[in-house]
């Protein structure tokens, strides 16, 4: 029965990580010193559509990885931030790296 929990465990993170552009979302918003717009972030993850990139910014949210925040001024504006519990990803992305560089 242990092993059945571990499974869900592991396949709802493969699920997470599987998903395009959710590993390279959240490590753009690690690697930034402030929040990012929308379209510097469509920039950085080329190719995206707007379609694709708004759901995930969405789910990343709901997951409370990432925070959506509006930024008041002369011309209002929405940025993204990670969150500290993305910070838990910051490791397994710089692995990640690490391996592809080297195996790929």
């Amino acid at each position: 029965m242990i092993f059945l929990i571990q499974d869900n465990f592991f396949k709802k993170t493969s699920d997470f990580v599987a998903k395009k552009h959710n590993i390279a979302i959240i490590r753009i918003l690690l690697n930034s010193t402030q929040g990012l717009g929308f379209n510097s972030l469509m920039k950085q993850i080329f190719p995206i559509t707007p379609r694709i990139l708004s759901t995930r910014l969405a789910e990343l949210e709901k997951e409370k990885l990432i925070q959506k925040n509006l930024v008041l001024g002369d011309k209002p504006k929405v940025e993204y931030r990670a969150l500290p519990k993305a910070q838990g990803l910051a490791k397994a992305i710089s692995e990640l790296e690490k391996w592809g560089k080297k195996e790929l």
